[in-house]
């Protein structure tokens, strides 16, 4: 695909489902099979949540905004959501399953492939991934910001029926909240930055997969970073 983004942008960018070609989306496929297959018995026992859609209301973003809370995410916080996590320990509740983290390393590797490639930067880049999510109907990660880890997030999604689910934002400058629909594939980009808040959030009234990362410029490796500081202290 066409599209570039440099690594020092700010904003939100959709790129489409031409991001995704068919190999990789029976990568995916292959993968969330294996997650269906791996959460049986815990979607078996799924609790909807009626109030899905009032979590992720702008009505219920400005309650936060009013109390002056900044809420980071499902890592720090269980209780903003009501999926299933996969491969995450530090998710209470989290499914570790051996046949998904197989599944899960291959479509990681090809997407880190693909990323590197649409961001323009002179740095090596490095891309984590940060949990893959099942939603369920009426299901919900309401209003969050990520700001504990700043920098570029991309969010890989698979819904399977289009128009069923969605993901909304708040637009930090112009305050106004934009939902997008989704498709069955989606890949949208956004940049958390220490300054300015990026509001989002997420509702499902079908099964959603989203496959999250984190694209940021690679560190020395901490070895290398000793000798350099070694060598500053011995001039």
């Amino acid at each position: 695909m066409d599209t570039k983004i440099r690594f020092d942008d700010t904003g939100l960018s959709d790129l489409g489902a031409d991001f995704i070609d068919d190999d990789l989306k029976q990568t995916i496929i292959r993968c969330i099979d294996a997650q269906k297959l791996a959460a049986a018995e815990k979607i078996s026992r799924f609790i909807a949540e009626p109030k899905a859609l009032e979590k992720v209301s702008g009505t219920a973003l400005n309650a936060i905004l009013e109390q002056k809370r900044n809420i980071h995410g499902i890592a720090t916080d269980s209780s903003i959501a009501n999926g299933i996590s996969f491969g995450s320990a530090h998710i209470d509740g989290a499914i570790i399953d051996e046949s998904v983290e197989k599944e899960k390393a291959n479509v990681d590797l090809k997407i880190a492939r693909k990323l590197k490639d649409i961001f323009v930067t002179d740095s090596e880049l490095q891309v984590v991934n940060s949990g893959h999510l099942w939603y369920p109907e009426e299901s919900y990660m309401s209003w969050h910001t990520n700001s504990k880890v700043p920098g570029w997030r991309v969010y890989v999604n698979y819904a399977e029926e289009e128009g069923e689910s969605f993901f909304r934002y708040q637009d930090p400058g112009s305050k106004e909240i934009v939902t997008l629909e989704d498709k069955h594939w989606n890949v949208r980009v956004f940049k958390i930055t220490d300054e300015q808040p990026f509001w989002h959030c997420v509702y499902s009234n079908t099964n959603r997969f989203s496959l999250g990362y984190m694209v940021k410029v690679k560190s020395p490796p901490q070895s290398l970073l000793s000798r350099i500081r070694g060598k500053l202290r011995l001039k």
